[in-house]
C-alpha cells in the first residue's frame, strides 16, 4: 500500500509539472503571436525559443509562428538591406528549411490546413530570392559597389 501511495504521489507530481509546462509553453506561444501582430518580431522569436525549451522540441504552433516571424524579418529581394551580409542568406536558408519541414510534417493535416496554406504562401514568396550562396555573394558585392560609387 505504501508503494502504491508513493507511486501515486510521484505520478501526480509529474503530471502537474507536465501540465504546468504545457500551459507555460502555450502562454509563450500566445505571447509570441501577440508580439508578431504588433510588429515586435525579435520579441516573438525570443518567446518561441522559450516555448521550444519548455516543450523540449518544435511543435506545429512554434514552427508556424517562427516561419511567419522569420518572413516578416526578411527584407525584400530587391531591398539593398537584404544584401548587407551573408547572415541574411543564412536566415533565408533557415526559413526555407522551416517551410519544408512544416509542409512535410503538418501540410496534410486537416486541422492545420489554414496554417499550411499560409506556410505554402511564404514558401512561394521566397522563389525570387537567391538559391545559391554564390548568387547571393555576387548580388552582395554588386550592391556594395553601387553604394561605394555614390
Amino acid at each position: 500500500m505504501k508503494q502504491f501511495l508513493t507511486f501515486l504521489t510521484v505520478f501526480i507530481c509529474l503530471t502537474t509539472v507536465s501540465m504546468g509546462q504545457s500551459i507555460s509553453a502555450k502562454t509563450r506561444i500566445a505571447e509570441a503571436e501577440k508580439s508578431y501582430h504588433s510588429g515586435q518580431y525579435s520579441n516573438a522569436l525570443t518567446k518561441l525559443d522559450q516555448a521550444e525549451k519548455i516543450v523540449g522540441k518544435v511543435n506545429s504552433s512554434i514552427l508556424y509562428w517562427r516561419i511567419l516571424t522569420q518572413r516578416a524579418l526578411l527584407p525584400g529581394v530587391k531591398d539593398p538591406a537584404f544584401y548587407t551580409n551573408m547572415k541574411k542568406f543564412e536566415e533565408l536558408e533557415i526559413l526555407r528549411e522551416n517551410c519544408s519541414i512544416y509542409l512535410k510534417n503538418y501540410g496534410k493535416l486537416v486541422a492545420l490546413r489554414k496554417e499550411a496554406s499560409k506556410v505554402y504562401q511564404v514558401q512561394q514568396s521566397l522563389k525570387g530570392y537567391p538559391v545559391a550562396k554564390m548568387e547571393f555573394d555576387e548580388n552582395m558585392h554588386l550592391q556594395n559597389a553601387i553604394k561605394s560609387n555614390h
